[in-house]
Protein backbone atom coordinates (compact mmCIF):
# COMPACT_ATOMS: atom_id res chain seq x y z
CA UNK A 1 0.00 0.00 0.00
CA UNK A 2 1.45 3.41 -0.90
CA UNK A 3 2.06 5.76 2.00
CA UNK A 4 1.54 3.52 4.97
CA UNK A 5 3.10 6.09 7.33
CA UNK A 6 2.73 9.84 6.85
CA UNK A 7 4.86 12.35 8.78
CA UNK A 8 3.54 15.90 8.91
CA UNK A 9 5.42 18.89 10.29
CA UNK A 10 3.45 21.17 12.61
CA UNK A 11 4.66 24.47 14.06
CA UNK A 12 1.37 26.12 14.97
CA UNK A 13 1.20 28.27 11.83
CA UNK A 14 -1.74 28.36 9.44
CA UNK A 15 0.50 26.79 6.78
CA UNK A 16 1.33 23.85 9.01
CA UNK A 17 -2.32 23.42 9.99
CA UNK A 18 -3.22 23.19 6.29
CA UNK A 19 -0.49 20.55 5.94
CA UNK A 20 -1.98 18.59 8.87
CA UNK A 21 -5.43 18.77 7.28
CA UNK A 22 -4.08 17.48 3.95
CA UNK A 23 -2.17 14.69 5.72
CA UNK A 24 -5.39 13.70 7.52
CA UNK A 25 -7.24 13.48 4.18
CA UNK A 26 -4.54 11.24 2.72
CA UNK A 27 -4.27 9.06 5.84
CA UNK A 28 -8.04 8.54 5.91
CA UNK A 29 -8.19 7.68 2.21
CA UNK A 30 -5.30 5.20 2.41
CA UNK A 31 -5.70 3.89 5.95
CA UNK A 32 -2.21 5.18 6.79
CA UNK A 33 -0.61 5.86 10.15
CA UNK A 34 -0.15 9.56 10.85
CA UNK A 35 2.71 11.08 12.83
CA UNK A 36 2.48 14.78 13.69
CA UNK A 37 5.90 16.26 14.45
CA UNK A 38 7.00 19.52 15.97
CA UNK A 39 10.67 20.42 15.75
CA UNK A 40 12.08 22.84 18.30
CA UNK A 41 15.22 24.58 17.02
CA UNK A 42 18.18 24.51 19.38
CA UNK A 43 18.79 27.77 21.23
CA UNK A 44 21.42 30.03 19.70
CA UNK A 45 22.85 33.43 20.45
CA UNK A 46 24.02 35.77 17.72
CA UNK A 47 27.40 37.36 18.38
CA UNK A 48 28.20 39.49 15.39
CA UNK A 49 28.25 37.02 12.52
CA UNK A 50 28.82 34.02 14.79
CA UNK A 51 26.00 31.87 16.14
CA UNK A 52 26.87 30.18 19.41
CA UNK A 53 24.75 27.47 21.07
CA UNK A 54 23.41 28.77 24.36
CA UNK A 55 22.79 26.61 27.40
CA UNK A 56 19.13 27.32 28.05
CA UNK A 57 16.62 25.16 29.88
CA UNK A 58 14.36 24.02 27.04
CA UNK A 59 11.94 22.10 29.27
CA UNK A 60 9.37 24.92 29.29
CA UNK A 61 9.34 25.10 25.47
CA UNK A 62 9.22 21.34 25.15
CA UNK A 63 6.33 21.02 27.62
CA UNK A 64 4.34 23.71 25.82
CA UNK A 65 4.96 22.05 22.44
CA UNK A 66 4.07 18.62 23.84
CA UNK A 67 0.74 19.90 25.23
CA UNK A 68 -0.09 21.52 21.90
CA UNK A 69 0.71 18.29 20.06
CA UNK A 70 -1.33 16.17 22.47
CA UNK A 71 -4.34 18.46 22.01
CA UNK A 72 -3.97 18.31 18.23
CA UNK A 73 -3.74 14.50 18.25
CA UNK A 74 -6.89 14.28 20.42
CA UNK A 75 -8.67 16.59 17.99
CA UNK A 76 -7.56 14.54 14.98
CA UNK A 77 -8.65 11.28 16.60
CA UNK A 78 -12.05 12.64 17.57
CA UNK A 79 -12.91 14.91 14.64
CA UNK A 80 -11.31 12.96 11.80
CA UNK A 81 -11.84 9.50 13.26
CA UNK A 82 -8.22 8.44 12.76
CA UNK A 83 -7.05 5.84 15.26
CA UNK A 84 -3.41 5.49 14.21
CA UNK A 85 -2.20 8.98 15.09
CA UNK A 86 0.76 9.83 17.28
CA UNK A 87 2.97 12.82 17.91
CA UNK A 88 6.69 13.31 18.22
CA UNK A 89 8.72 16.22 19.54
CA UNK A 90 12.14 16.68 17.96
CA UNK A 91 14.96 19.13 18.65
CA UNK A 92 17.29 20.44 15.94
CA UNK A 93 17.13 21.82 12.43
CA UNK A 94 13.51 21.51 11.29
CA UNK A 95 14.14 20.07 7.83
CA UNK A 96 16.97 17.77 8.88
CA UNK A 97 15.00 16.36 11.81
CA UNK A 98 11.84 15.74 9.76
CA UNK A 99 13.78 13.87 7.08
CA UNK A 100 15.85 11.93 9.63
CA UNK A 101 12.77 10.87 11.58
CA UNK A 102 10.90 9.81 8.43
CA UNK A 103 13.82 7.72 7.19
CA UNK A 104 14.56 6.10 10.55
CA UNK A 105 10.92 5.29 11.33
CA UNK A 106 9.64 3.95 8.03
CA UNK A 107 7.53 6.93 7.01
CA UNK A 108 7.09 7.06 3.26
CA UNK A 109 5.58 10.55 2.91
CA UNK A 110 6.50 13.86 4.53
CA UNK A 111 3.88 16.63 4.38
CA UNK A 112 4.93 20.21 5.10
CA UNK A 113 3.29 23.59 4.69
CA UNK A 114 4.79 26.55 2.89
CA UNK A 115 3.99 30.06 4.06
CA UNK A 116 4.48 31.67 0.68
CA UNK A 117 7.18 34.13 1.65
CA UNK A 118 8.48 36.51 -0.97
CA UNK A 119 11.66 35.61 -2.84
CA UNK A 120 13.86 38.04 -0.87
CA UNK A 121 12.58 36.82 2.51
CA UNK A 122 13.00 33.20 1.37
CA UNK A 123 16.57 33.95 0.23
CA UNK A 124 17.48 35.52 3.59
CA UNK A 125 15.58 33.21 5.94
CA UNK A 126 15.56 30.03 3.88
CA UNK A 127 12.63 27.71 3.48
CA UNK A 128 12.02 24.60 5.55
CA UNK A 129 9.91 23.07 2.77
CA UNK A 130 12.65 23.65 0.17
CA UNK A 131 15.26 22.15 2.46
CA UNK A 132 13.10 19.09 3.19
CA UNK A 133 12.75 18.54 -0.56
CA UNK A 134 16.51 18.83 -1.12
CA UNK A 135 17.41 16.50 1.79
CA UNK A 136 14.80 13.79 1.26
CA UNK A 137 16.06 11.23 -1.23
CA UNK A 138 14.18 8.14 0.05
CA UNK A 139 10.89 9.66 1.24
CA UNK A 140 8.34 11.48 -0.93
CA UNK A 141 7.52 15.07 0.05
CA UNK A 142 4.22 16.92 -0.36
CA UNK A 143 4.30 20.70 0.05
CA UNK A 144 0.95 22.28 0.91
CA UNK A 145 0.62 25.93 -0.02
CA UNK A 146 -0.88 28.34 2.50
CA UNK A 147 -3.03 30.24 0.00
CA UNK A 148 -3.50 33.86 0.94
CA UNK A 149 -1.33 33.74 4.07
CA UNK A 150 0.99 36.71 4.45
Amino acid sequence: MPYSCILVGYDGSNASRRAVNRAIEIAKALGSKLVIATVIPPPTVFLGELMVPEHIDMSMFEEQARKSLEALVREVREAAGLEHVKHVLLVGDQAEELVRYAEENGCDLIVVGRRGRGSLERLILGSVSSKVISLSHRVDVLVVEAHGEA
